[in-house]
């Protein structure tokens, strides 16, 4: 009759958000960030992890046109993942973090898989259109 219910809050660990930014893009990194600090309630810095964010993909796809082709892709995406794993273990919940919490409990990996899917697709979708407008104005070749 006087049964307490503490709902846990789900928290993306450290490795889901290194994996699901190395499979997921760029746009995927800025969510499990996002979504970390909103689930933390720092409404502050989830706010600033868009601004920065949208920054971040703006150069990045300004970067991605101009790197030689002898530079592969995967080291930028490695460069990017291990700054996100870096953010989530100073600024939000290592995994020993929210093993060790009533509050916190681990988003699925199948939730992290949806989203790397769904995003990845979006990000494709943002920056095909970006390079070819850049072809068609004779910025890159």
């Amino acid at each position: 009759m006087n049964d307490i219910t503490i709902n846990e809050l789900k928290m993306y660990s450290p490795n889901q958000v290194l994996v699901g930014s190395l499979f997921g893009g760029p746009l995927a990194m800025l969510f499990f960030l996002w979504k970390n600090f909103k689930t933390l309630g720092k409404s502050k810095e989830a706010k600033f992890t868009v601004i920065y964010g949208i920054v971040f993909v703006l150069a990045l796809i300004t970067l991605l046109q101009f790197l030689p082709q002898q530079i592969p892709g995967i080291i930028i995406q490695v460069v990017y993942s291990l700054c996100a794993l870096q953010i989530v273990n100073s600024m939000q919940m290592s995994k020993d973090d929210i093993e060790n919490t009533a509050n916190y409990s681990f988003q699925s990996n199948w939730h992290v898989l949806a989203y790397c899917i769904c995003l990845y697709i979006m990000w494709f979708a943002i920056i095909y259109p970006v390079a070819n407008f850049l072809a068609a104005l004779g910025v890159i070749g």
